[in-house]
């Protein structure tokens, strides 16, 4: 079976049209298929069904495009193993939460490029939750997240020890007082947060359960919310000391109970661990 064949198949099955499929490919329509074709000979059965819309897959199509997606990442696998080099080159993704990125990984990242700038490096933000996901799918080849998860597939390194920060205006608080802490509008990330899950534990456990949220998906949101005043957010200490000092804004040591929480970083067991891979996380020691 020719692979780019495979691949073309897969193409045309995720944009669901042969000609849009060609053009992301930089192909000819007829070049594709054609390849469509030999693979439909190939298995003797129909892959797509046509229409005016474009195409959908057969029942057999569906079939081949579960096993087309293995195929193709074993040979990605495969090509980055066996081109490998001893000098790290080629191409490295790694996740962080928004906080780790903005604090703790400018100085990695600076030493990693200055180190191996023959790396192309990417680097993508989220939550604990979804960083989790996509370190796991194989998305991303390591993640910087909140916490342990001691789960079997990933294999995890501590790097960093945060300190939480409760941060607010000195108008809205001035202490960690059940009356001062319970009407006041919580400022938070959006679910899968792993600090919102802290936060929300903290305060269920001083009897508070907030009823105004204010949900974002940027640290610069959460950060220019607590500047204007319109609540309450828990940061890391790292996160917390950058917010501006003449804007009267307080910072609350959590109980021990809440206080400090682990960064790690993850990585699934069965990735390709690239020359890249390596010097990456000898640079994290």
């Amino acid at each position: 079976m020719n692979l780019e064949d495979l691949r073309v198949f897969k193409e045309v099955a995720e944009e669901g049209n042969i000609t849009k499929a060609a053009n992301h490919l930089n192909f000819v329509q007829s070049n594709v298929t054609a390849k469509i074709r030999r693979l439909e000979q190939r298995y003797d059965t129909q892959l797509f069904y046509r229409h005016k819309h474009g195409v959908t897959l057969s029942s057999t199509g569906e079939v081949l495009l579960s096993y087309a997606g293995q195929i193709i990442q074993l040979m990605d696998e495969i090509d980055k193993t066996l081109k490998n080099s001893h000098v790290p080159n080629g191409t490295l993704t790694i996740g962080s939460m928004e906080t780790t990125a903005a604090t703790r990984l400018p100085a990695i990242l600076s030493t990693y490029h200055d180190l191996y700038p023959q790396v192309a490096l990417s680097l993508q933000t989220g939550t604990t939750e979804d960083l989790i996901k996509a370190t796991l799918n194989r998305d991303i080849e390591g993640a910087f997240i909140a916490g342990q998860i001691n789960h079997p597939d990933l294999e995890e390194i501590k790097v960093f020890e945060e300190e939480l920060i409760l941060v607010a205006k000195e108008s809205n608080i001035s202490s960690l007082d059940f009356n001062q802490l319970d009407n006041q509008t919580i400022i938070v990330f959006q679910s899968g947060c792993f600090y919102r899950d802290i936060f929300e534990k903290w305060l269920k456990s001083e009897g508070i359960r907030p009823t105004n949220i204010m949900e974002l998906n940027t640290l610069d949101g959460v950060m220019g919310c607590v500047k204007a005043g319109l609540g309450m957010s828990l940061l890391t200490k790292t996160v917390a000391d950058q917010l501006p000092q003449n804007e009267n804004i307080k910072q609350f040591a959590l109980p021990e109970k809440y206080r400090f929480i682990s960064t790690n970083f993850i990585n699934h067991k069965d990735i390709v661990k690239t020359s890249a891979f390596h010097a990456f996380v000898s640079v994290m020691d």
